[in-house]
């Protein structure tokens, strides 16, 4: 793998905007998120958007690991349909009494994944080389 991988790692609200902005606009099928509750972890891979990259647009395939998960809510999906696809459109961390707070994962379309944690713990790695992409994300903003 190149030395350029990507690692980082979320403890707070604010590193949880930093993953979120890595992650915007990735893609994930819903048969890719494993909630491993004896664990209590939630995995989700992505193929990634490489948005810190320049040039030609690229992808790559990343695990988001998040930890200390007690319980999951969902809106607008079903995660039994293993071969749904979902675009993210943003994670965050709202702490409620800290540590303990929610992770919410957004998807356009209106899905959501609320995640109730102990403590903010989220690790995002890519984890193959980039490929080439057929096209770079692009978002129509109302003015």
């Amino acid at each position: 793998m190149s030395a350029s991988v990507l690692k980082l790692y979320g403890r707070s609200a604010e590193d949880m905007q930093i993953i979120s902005a890595y992650l915007q606009d990735s893609v994930a099928q819903l048969g890719d998120m494993a909630h491993l509750a004896d664990e209590k972890r939630f995995i989700v891979l992505f193929n990634r958007f490489c948005w810190e990259r320049e040039g030609a647009p690229m992808r790559v395939r990343s695990a988001l690991q998040l930890a200390n998960v007690t319980a999951i809510r969902q809106k607008k999906l079903n995660l039994r349909r293993h071969d749904g696809v979902v675009a993210l459109l943003a994670i965050d961390f709202e702490p409620l009494m800290l540590p303990e707070g929610e992770i919410g994962l957004q998807f356009a379309g209106g899905g959501e994944i609320r995640l109730a944690v102990e403590a903010c713990e989220a690790i995002l790695e890519d984890i193959t080389e980039p490929w080439f992409a057929s096209s770079r994300p692009r978002h129509d903003l109302e003015e």
